[in-house]
């Protein structure tokens, strides 16, 4: 039974505005203070230490010894005595705005869904799946940093709205396993501590974990393993050793569904000399062959690339934060940066980078919609982001008054240029400004390129520099037309036209030199999409293990989010989305036969 149109709940927060000035600061803030306590308190370790379960035979940091207690090691949950076909949804990248959020949490808490296929089967008859009997949330599960607060609003109201507590009773609710994300650990893990490993309720799912990574052995001779590599792409000792516990209890016939709060697959292909993911490649090995499917979030889009064997890894972080374009780095082949024990003792990578046999297979959105939206963001800039004019406004204000008198006389812009050099070389301020202004720029720019960094910050840092000048002197001459170079209002109106000018035209370049690197140089990705703020092509994957063990990838995207809701009485989810667009399959499903043992290849 449904009521007239009503309104987002009066707590839901709309998207974050990363170009909000006030926002840019509290983010460096959380950043810096999470990287210092990260590096020298390891949440993990403490939790390892402090959370044993109970019963168990083995404590912190103490190996298997035989496939028993192995299955008995803290951090384990047996499903593998379950019926099937057994369900599995997997969500990553959640807690943004209550649109893109909350879309994807209705339809993936409805009980049963069906989808369209993909386009190559358009007409064939619609895929019933299931919600899942676990849901993973595969990191980031809030933004813009974690506390409270954000968790509140911005995670558990949209899923309680989708899926309220009372739907299921206490020992038929299904369950649900967090990844933490670098979002999440900007407070040390402490909100996603309480949360989801106090084992309370999260909206209708259970929380049964107790660690901040974990192991389901799943019907079929399947397992799901969830990682924590923290802000530093690092594994800390006790989640090494309790792995190679888990590794240690396996049988050859086992097979691995490996969760990363990050895709290093794809990292390592597109910035090969940043990201070293050397403790995410030894956990990896204790695995082996044994790993089918690799899972990640992070980049807030899908796609998937198929290896040797089948082996697929699918990068699913759609699952409502702002989308991430499709059109970026080259990744259709992946890669990866040999390094050697003698490198890394000599503090140096190799210059060879190795091909690891795995090709894009999908992507979505499509690169050509991307590209497309991309190249529209400097006449979306203002409209997406309008507070961060302000900061270009004072910038503006402030570069003129350095460069140039507000009631210079300069009558062309040769003597413009003059006045401001000499201002530069005779008034410590200015110079000062200047400096400050350019490297401020530089450090602003895609740190994963020195070379572009310094080349493209220096550039659009000058291209800045020379519009406030010019904007700067443009108000001193309509100015002193108008009231006057001897009035004492024309240097305070011409700062403030400037200003103004500083408020169009600061974000105007910013968007251009975002849009240039992007579409030419395949650089600021994250930047571009971050402006662009979209709710929209959002996705999320439905796993299924059948009574064969055969285990079925149903990779689910919503092209459009819902804007307008009708609430809902009688039960189930408490709004319905009345616009947007359906759910459909991305692609065919994939599926993973039982035996895929390295000799049957």
């Amino acid at each position: 039974m449904t009521e007239g149109m009503n309104r987002r709940p009066a707590k839901a927060k709309t998207s974050v505005c990363w170009f909000a000035p006030l926002q840019l600061l509290r983010t460096a803030q959380q950043v810096a203070i999470a990287t210092v306590f990260g590096q020298n308190a390891d949440a993990r370790v403490i939790e390892a230490l402090a959370r044993p379960l109970a019963g168990t035979t083995l404590g912190p940091g103490t190996l298997a010894k035989t496939a028993e207690d192995a299955r008995r090691t803290p951090g384990i949950h047996d499903y593998s005595g379950k019926h099937t076909p057994f369900w599995i949804d997997y969500i990553a990248d959640t807690g943004d705005g209550w649109d893109a959020t909350y879309t994807v949490a209705y339809y993936a808490s409805q009980p049963t869904l069906a989808l369209d296929r993909a386009e190559a089967a358009q007409g064939a008859p619609l895929l019933s799946t299931r919600r899942g009997d676990i849901l993973i949330l595969g990191g980031d599960e809030v933004y813009p940093f974690a506390n409270y607060e954000n968790y509140e609003r911005r995670l558990v109201l949209p899923y309680s709205c989708a899926f309220p507590p009372d739907e299921a009773g206490s020992h038929d609710s299904p369950e649900v396993f967090a990844i933490p994300g670098n979002h999440d650990w900007y407070d040390s893990l402490v909100s996603f501590s309480r949360l989801f490993c106090s084992k309370q309720s999260f909206a209708g799912w259970r929380t049964p974990q107790t660690r901040s990574y974990f192991a389901l052995k799943l019907p079929g001779s399947w397992w799901l393993l969830g990682t924590d590599i923290q802000l530093g792409s690092e594994i800390d000792g006790p989640q090494r050793e309790f792995f190679q516990a888990v590794a240690e209890g396996m049988t050859p016939e086992d097979k691995v569904i490996l969760c990363h709060a990050e895709p290093h697959w794809l990292y390592e292909t597109i910035y090969p000399a940043t990201y070293r993911y050397r403790s995410v490649h030894e956990l990896e090995s204790n695995f082996g062959e044994r790993i089918k499917l690799y899972l990640a979030g992070d980049c807030h889009f899908y796609t998937r690339h198929e290896g040797p064997g089948g082996v697929q890894k699918i990068i699913a972080g759609g699952g409502g934060a702002f989308g991430h374009v499709t059109f970026g780095p080259d990744d259709s082949s992946l890669r990866r940066r040999r390094v050697s024990d003698d490198a890394v003792v000599q503090g140096r990578l190799p210059a060879e980078d190795v091909a690891t046999g795995y090709e894009k297979r999908c992507v979505y959105p499509p690169v050509r919609t991307s590209f497309l939206s991309a190249a529209a963001l400097p006449f979306l800039f203002h409209w997406k982001n309008p507070t961060f004019g302000l900061a270009t406004a004072v910038a503006y204000g402030i570069t003129g008054e350095a460069l140039l008198h507000p009631n210079t006389v300069a009558s062309s812009l040769d003597a413009m240029g003059r006045e401001a050099l000499a201002r530069v070389f005779t008034d410590p301020f200015s110079l000062f400004w200047l400096v400050t202004t350019v490297f401020g720029v530089i450090f602003f720019t895609d740190t994963h390129s020195p070379a572009y960094r310094w080349t493209g910050g220096f550039v659009h840092s000058v291209t800045q520099v020379v519009a406030a000048l010019l904007v700067a002197w443009a108000a001193a001459v309509a100015t002193q037309g108008a009231i006057g170079a001897e009035s004492i209002w024309q240097p305070l109106a011409t700062i403030t036209l400037t200003a103004l000018g500083g408020y169009l035209v600061g974000p105007l370049i910013l968007s251009l030199y975002l849009v240039i690197s992007l579409l030419a140089f395949r650089r600021h990705r994250n930047d571009v999409s971050s402006a662009l703020r979209s709710p929209d092509f959002k996705n999320f994957i439905r796993l299924t293990i059948d009574e064969n063990g055969t285990l079925t990838i149903f990779p689910i995207g919503i092209s459009k989010a819902a804007t307008k809701w009708t609430a809902v009485t009688g039960g189930g989810s408490k709004l319905m989305p009345q616009n947007g667009t359906e759910p459909i399959l991305i692609e065919e499903p994939v599926s993973f036969p039982p035996s895929l043992r390295a000799a049957d290849r």
